[in-house]
């Protein structure tokens, strides 16, 4: 029987919550989180099952190398497992409640301001990346500007695959955006 198993997960950025309740229900079925590698890779080993709560947190600094930041949270019995590409995330024993209990924003004031963080410091230049290399170059790709060499076509193709990515997290991010706003307010 495997000890350890890696699986695939794309979240957008504003989908942290589905990404926690993702890690919570592998805990509960006994697959308790040990790491991640970009673009999505979660590597998890055989555990008793348990109820845990999974939190990811913004701070668009390395979380692991803020010894302050992590101690706030250990203070309140999170333990910090991991920092990449800005969000931190934590465990801790216990189920999810309505209480927060077990919740690392106590406030709706709190939980917008790192919405707000996120949408600042990573979906704004995410869209203006979009609107000033993806879009110009699909348009050049279905103009037939790049001519018909192969590399050309791959190119093509590329910035076709491109534009329906970022399309697709940028309406997603601004749908979930609209949501936790509205559920907060």
């Amino acid at each position: 029987m495997k000890n350890k198993k890696t699986l695939f997960r794309f979240f957008t950025l504003f989908e942290y919550e589905e990404e926690e309740a993702f890690l919570e229900n592998q805990h509960k079925n006994g697959w308790k989180v040990t790491g991640y590698k970009l673009p999505g890779f979660y590597k998890f080993e055989k555990c008793e099952p348990e109820e845990v709560t999974y939190r990811i947190d913004f701070t668009n600094e390395n979380g692991a190398n803020n010894t302050e930041y992590r101690q706030i949270f250990a203070d309140n019995g999170w333990d910090f497992l991991w920092s990449v590409n800005g969000f931190s995330i934590f465990r801790k024993p216990g189920a999810s409640d309505s209480k927060n209990n077990n919740e690392i924003f106590t406030d709706n004031a709190s939980k917008l301001q790192m919405l707000q963080k996120i949408h600042q410091r990573r979906l704004l230049p995410f869209i203006f990346l979009f609107l000033w290399i993806v879009i110009p170059n699909f348009i050049k790709a279905i103009d037939g500007e790049f001519g018909s060499s192969s590399m050309d076509m791959i190119l093509s193709v590329l910035f076709t695959l491109m534009l329906v990515f970022y399309t697709y997290v940028i309406v997603k991010s601004f749908i979930k955006i609209k949501k936790i706003k509205e559920k907060l307010q």
